[in-house]
Order: structure tokens, then sequence, then C-alpha cells
């Protein structure tokens, strides 16, 4: 019988594979852009909109699957489709800001891309999606180390997901040069519908406690 790796060295090598991947694809992307100056920040528009959905996505099936949803082989799909998706958006997170740096106009040295509030462009809304980025990262890693941290922890703090979509629709109403009224209103509608999957779960979780206390 052959040895099968841990799944947690699984999880860090699959980590390691999509950083590496990455930063290959940015790099690929700026050696074949080089002759096209605008392929750059039409790259980033892209890649920025697949991570929003992405984000969106993975935050929906959070809220779905925080609701005790019962146990089986759909609750099981739903986690994994729920974990893929966080990974791709972080995954495209990346891309969409590292190819920025091959953009000819903007010209944006390495540190105001990885250092919230200090891009050329709109740095005070550019800000708030690179804080939105370094949440999400922070959140998805969490996930590696829940062994150490023990579940309550993990899950309180999994919570910071929805902060970093919230910014991240923020990030994207006012500094997105693409966003018209029908992307805006495609934008503001998929977020008024996490806002209503979250009042819901509220509600469950207080109508849930207080049938607990009279119980």
């Amino acid at each position: 019988m052959e040895a099968e790796m841990p799944v947690g060295c699984r999880r860090w090598v699959t980590l390691a594979l999509v950083g590496a991947g990455v930063g290959m694809a940015g790099w690929l992307a700026r050696l074949w852009l080089a002759p096209f100056p605008k392929g750059f920040w039409f790259l980033s528009r892209s890649t920025g909109w697949v991570s929003y959905g992405a984000l969106w996505l993975t935050t929906v099936l959070g809220l779905f699957l925080s609701g005790r949803v019962q146990g089986g082989p759909a609750a099981g799909v739903l986690v994994e489709v729920h974990r893929f998706a966080s990974g791709l958006a972080l995954a495209f997170a990346g891309l969409h800001a590292l190819i920025l740096l091959g953009d000819g106009y903007l010209k944006p040295a390495l540190g105001a891309v990885l250092l919230p509030f200090r891009f050329p462009y709109r740095p005070e809304w550019v800000g708030v999606g690179q804080l939105a980025l370094y949440v999400a990262a922070a959140v998805y890693l969490s996930l590696f180390v829940r062994r150490y941290t023990g579940y309550r922890f993990w899950r309180a703090f999994h919570y910071a997901g929805l902060g970093a979509y919230g910014m991240a629709t923020v990030h994207l109403l006012n500094s997105g040069t693409d966003v018209g009224p029908t992307t805006g209103g495609l934008v503001v509608g998929s977020a008024a519908g996490v806002c209503a999957l979250l009042w819901l779960r509220l509600w469950q979780d207080t109508r849930r406690r207080r049938a607990e206390g009279r119980a």
C-alpha cells in the first residue's frame, strides 16, 4: 500500500503551488504583454472581476454553511466548492495586483502595490482593496492552523471574511474604471443578497438562542 501524504502537508503543497502559479503567470503576462502597454491594465481589470466573483461565491457559501446545514454528500461538496472558490479568489486577486507592475502608464513600484494606500491611482480606494486582500488571505491561511488555534477561535475569526468581501465591494465600486450602471447595479445587487443572507443567519442564531433559553 502506497504511503499517503498527510492532509496538512497536501494543503501546504497546494498553497505553495498556487503561489508559484500566480508568480509564473504574472511573469509570463509581463513578458507577453510588453508590446501592448494597455494590455496590463485590461488584464488587471479582468482578473479583478474574476476574483470578486469568486469572493462573492465563497462568501455566500460560507454564510449558507454556517447555518448548521445538515451533513451528507451535498454539504461536503459545498464545503469543497467554498474552499476552492476562496483559493481562486486569492489567486486572481494576486494577479490583479501584481500585473499592474507592468503597466506603462501608472508605472507603480512594488511597494505601492504591496503596501496599502501607497498606490498612485486613487490611493484611498485602492488601499481598501489591498486591505481586503490581506484580510482574505489571513482567513484562508487560518484553515492551515485550525488544529492549533481551536475550532471556536477559527470559526469566530472566519467571520472576518465578511469584512474582506465588504472592503472588496467598496474598492470595486470606487476604483473600478469599468463600473457603469449595469455592472454597478450587478455589484450592488449581489452585495444586497449577501446582506440578506447575513440577516437571515443572525435571525436564525437569535431564534435558536431564545429556544435554548426557554428550554
